[in-house]
């Protein structure tokens, strides 16, 4: 993982660059395994300020909790999400040119303790195809394959998967 890196709870003024992250990392790494409407339906261009001005309100209201990882200078480099009332890992999203780092573990690790402190025992998500391995990698199990329904209507392929969070 990169030196000085920071790991800490987001705060709404957060969401604009959670948001810029997310969206390059889907534009730079999921591009390969969905087509080109899927992408732009799950990663518009420009960033609409009610998508940043919904996520600031979650992450507000503890509707959504959020980790992000700062680099040195502060900016945000990486971030990763829960639901906390339904055990559903959301995200965990890493700027392309800070991939393959040990940033997304970290996160995840992070989210999972986070989750803990909440009585979750279990995280479910729908994992898109790509980072179907990075999950597997962290000890998340296949359910099955299925749709992921997007923001405006489009359905995305997806893998439903599932991790124990009981104390071992």
């Amino acid at each position: 993982m990169e030196a000085n890196l920071r790991l800490e709870r987001a705060h709404p003024e957060d969401a604009e660059a959670m948001l810029q992250v997310h969206r390059a990392a889907i534009r730079a790494t999921a591009a390969a395994f969905y087509e080109p409407d899927i992408i732009e339906a799950w990663a518009p261009l420009p960033l609409r300020p009610d998508h940043v001005d919904a996520l600031a309100h979650r992450i507000e209201t503890g509707e959504e909790e959020a980790i992000v990882a700062r680099a040195p200078g502060g900016s945000v480099i990486g971030f990763g999400s829960f639901v906390p009332s339904g055990r559903e890992l959301r995200a965990v999203y890493v700027a392309p040119e800070h991939g393959r780092r040990g940033i997304g573990g970290a996160l995840l690790r992070a989210l999972e303790l986070r989750a803990r402190k909440y009585g979750v025992t279990e995280f479910v998500l729908d994992a898109s195809i790509n980072a179907e391995a990075f999950y597997h990698r962290h000890g998340y199990v296949t359910i099955r394959s299925g749709e992921h329904l997007l923001r405006g209507g489009r359905r995305m392929a997806c893998i439903r998967m599932r991790k124990s969070l009981a104390a071992r």
